[in-house]
């Protein structure tokens, strides 16, 4: 897949059992050129480790260890929040493909890892501290392991630690999480009021404040606000409108406060508004909001589908601590309604579907200093409820004259016309027609398609009417060109073993030549024939050729003569 700038991605999943293998890469240019092609060794291992769920922290009641002081022991299993199957891999057998988890480990964090450690001990040492982060391990067959973060609280009611009367220091600690569970990396946690702290988050999501003086009042703040687009897209949109229409409402508090783009207490098109100008690359940050909010997790909304009844705690306020502290936090990101923000590094955006939203122009031969009008329409654009993209715009080959709205308006698009870049988000009911018209003054001769791209700086995808997310691409259609004008084509498969076929179009019948040269110029093949105007193929067998590597078709008439490389493997 071209990820743009250069870069590519390559999906070998399912087409490649574990083991070495090696990747053929060959290159080809703006003229059809290719390059000699390349092998990239590479080998799949299952090196992925099953992520274990942990609760959210544990106390334990320290007991007498018989030599005047306490102890407890902290079992692995003690930890875990979920036992039955889900996408981490947990659960009593193997079931649709993940791995089996076949022992738990725990350890202190910072401490060695150790497979066969299942538990720890706690003792009247851990007791000042108040809170111990320990780590909870999940092992499959293969070795493979990963792990969650959480706590323990250490207590002592039976006062059996010597001098546990005397001590004069507590904790606060907590964990900052979304509704949905997950962790959120990040976020600058502050400590205020008789002490000034302040701590981040790591993928975990935990913090902890220790050695406080009992007694004092404290203030807990977190605060993370940048990467305003992070979850943010369309779909958020199509989910914003439903609930303001009332054909689908938002059922959380916090699905309500994220919705509430522009913080006016209410859910109204001002959001939308603002919010399609984030997608579109016009704002880069919220206006009169942070890019996450948070509420203290005990907090209970008095009216659930109104949450700006009363102004709900984005602080935990402590006053006379006492001992050992929770506070927990509930995440919100702003904008994002559908939870899709990418929250610590543990989490791996996945491909949620092959299914594909086609946008489709006329492929076009560009002459220099001439303006062209190119509609771009969508397949089945009555099966979707939504999309976004972004075009890019080869400067040196074209530059934008005007844009005619159709089906999207102009509140549905970003013009950049010094990037060279458009970016366009729509939601709304079917009509047909042209989605927009371009209108380009080129700059060099060429193909358009050559000119003019999906640009990765808004993601393209778009939403059916399930509410299935699909991606986007870009299809020139090059029926009416070769119909126009002499064209060759680039021979399929290339490269190739046995035989190729190369396919051309002719402006009116033609007698043709094929001839096929290797690197040297030396002919190796040719064939003569009278074909017909319009589409035509020749099947080239690699017998014929008697050579492999990099080799060279021209198809000659009287009028045209055109070259390309392709590739034969040994």
């Amino acid at each position: 897949k071209d990820l743009g700038n250069g870069n590519f991605e390559i999906n070998v999943k399912d087409l490649a059992p574990q083991g070495k293998h090696d990747l053929i890469v060959v290159v080809r240019d703006e003229c059809g050129n290719l390059s000699v092609p390349t092998r990239i060794p590479f080998t799949i291992e299952d090196c992925k480790g099953p992520a274990p769920i942990c609760i959210n922290g544990l106390s334990v009641d320290l007991m007498p260890n018989g030599a005047g002081g306490g102890m407890m022991t902290v079992w692995a299993t003690d930890f875990i929040a979920s036992k039955v199957y889900d996408c981490n891999g947990q659960g009593p057998e193997v079931k649709d493909g993940l791995k089996l988890v076949t022992k738990y480990s725990v350890n202190r964090v910072k401490d060695p890892v150790v497979p066969t450690q299942t538990s720890i001990i706690v003792n009247c040492a851990d007791l000042e501290l108040g809170f111990i982060l320990v780590e909870l391990h999940a092992w499959d067959e293969a070795g493979n392991h990963d792990f969650c973060v959480t706590y323990v609280e250490v207590q002592d009611n039976r006062k059996v630690c010597p001098g546990a009367g005397s001590l004069n220091t507590g904790s606060i600690a907590g964990t900052v999480a979304t509704e949905g569970a997950a962790k959120i990396q990040g976020v600058s946690v502050n400590l205020s009021g008789y002490t000034s702290m302040t701590t981040v988050t790591p993928s975990t999501g935990t913090f902890a404040f220790a050695n406080l003086s009992k007694g004092s009042d404290f203030t807990v703040t977190p605060l993370l606000d940048k990467n305003h687009l992070n979850g943010v897209t369309t779909f958020d949109l199509i989910l914003i409108q439903k609930h303001i229409l009332g054909v689908q409402l938002l059922q959380t508090p916090y699905k309500l406060i994220a919705a509430d783009v522009n913080n006016s207490k209410s859910i109204t098109t001002l959001d939308m508004i603002q919010l399609r100008k984030l997608i579109l690359s016009i704002d880069q940050n919220f206006a009169n909001n942070t890019s996450w909010r948070f509420v203290d997790a005990t907090y209970r909304f008095p009216d659930p589908s109104n949450p700006w009844t009363t102004n709900f705690p984005e602080v935990v306020s402590v006053n006379n601590l006492e001992g050992n502290i929770t506070a927990n936090f509930m995440a919100i990101k702003v904008g994002d309604v559908n939870a899709s923000a990418i929250v610590n590094t543990a989490i791996t955006p996945e491909l949620r579907t092959e299914k594909t939203l086609k946008i489709n122009a006329e492929e076009l031969q560009l002459k220099a200093g001439q303006e062209y009008k190119i509609d771009f329409t969508a397949e089945n654009l009555n099966r979707v409820q939504g999309y976004q993209f972004a075009l890019n715009l080869d400067q040196s080959k074209v530059e934008i004259a005007d844009l005619i709205y159709g089906v999207a308006k102009p509140e549905n698009f970003g013009v950049f016309t010094k990037e060279g870049l458009i970016t366009t988000s729509w939601n709304g009911e079917y009509q047909p027609g042209a989605l927009f018209t371009l209108v380009l003054r080129a700059k060099a001769d060429g193909l358009l398609s050559n000119a003019i791209g999906l640009n990765r700086l808004l993601t393209p995808e778009a939403y059916n009417l399930s509410d299935e997310q699909l991606n986007v691409s870009l299809d020139f259609n090059a029926a009416k060109l070769s119909s126009e004008g002499f064209e060759l084509l680039q021979n399929t498969p290339n490269p190739f073993t046995g035989e190729t076929l190369i396919g051309f179009n002719l402006p009116k019948a033609a007698s043709v030549t094929l001839l096929v040269r290797d690197v040297k110029g030396a002919l190796l093949y040719q064939v003569k024939g009278n074909y017909p105007k319009g589409n035509n193929q020749v099947i080239l067998k690699q017998e014929y050729l008697g050579s492999s590597g990099v080799l060279y078709y021209t198809l000659e008439t009287n009028d045209f003569t055109a070259t390309k490389k392709m590739i034969v493997l040994e």
